[in-house]
């Protein structure tokens, strides 16, 4: 079943989308309290609570346990059984809500997190990806944030971006070619409480500290 054939899904304008690389009941209720609905990509759903019912299970359906109790708890599962896209990317592509925090999709292993990694630059949504320490977002061309001072800020380029501005950084980027095979920006601390990133293009990762995810989540 293509991607293509599946409507998109009925959710809320912000959703929590789980993976199955798992996540805290920490991390949860914090994303809970800031979003609207639950998704579940496949075996994501194996690490929600019972009292956590998602709308939707979405994606192959091969890693889920027991399917029949997430149906009889009110879930809506749909399959989406093309192997050319990840589980991420079908959830991705039905789901047309303006915000996704998205967990357990980081922290197990690292070539599934590198293809949702280059699926945030695809779709150049407002997606905020969220694991133990981090949360990880596809950085506008105009960013601003206020965070305490030194906090860490990382910046990754999946392209060749030379374009950078910042206000707020220890370390200047100005001037700099930034490139996946040369130059990037990595542990670089804030000077002030507000920062501004700006840049040309796309293909730039946002690295920050996920403890900070509510301020980034109404930031975006």
């Amino acid at each position: 079943m293509s991607n293509k054939s599946i409507n998109p899904v009925d959710l809320k304008e912000t959703v929590t989308l789980v993976g199955g690389a798992g996540f805290s009941k920490n991390l949860l209720s914090k994303s809970l309290a800031l979003t609207e609905d639950i998704v579940a990509a496949d075996g994501g759903a194996n690490f929600l609570p019972a009292c956590t019912v998602p709308k939707y299970i979405l994606g192959d359906l091969d890693s889920i346990v027991s399917p029949e109790k997430w149906i009889e708890k009110g879930s809506k599962l749909i399959k989406l059984s093309e192997q050319d896209s990840t589980d991420f990317d079908k959830c991705i592509s039905v789901i047309e809500s303006n915000k996704i925090i998205a967990l357990g999709f980081m922290d197990q292993r690292l070539d599934h997190f590198l293809a949702v990694c280059s699926s945030l630059v695809k779709h150049r949504r407002c997606i905020l990806l969220v694991g133990k320490r981090d949360v990880i977002f596809h950085m506008p061309n105009d960013f601003s944030i206020k965070l305490p001072i030194n906090s860490r800020v990382s910046l990754f380029p999946m392209n060749e971006i030379k374009t950078v501005q910042a206000v707020g950084l220890k370390y200047p980027v100005e001037n700099l070619k930034f490139s996946p095979m040369g130059k990037i920006g990595t542990s670089n601390i804030s000077t002030s409480e507000n920062i501004r990133i700006s840049y040309q293009g796309s293909g730039m990762l946002g690295i920050f500290s996920s403890r900070y995810l509510d301020i980034f989540y109404n930031s975006m």
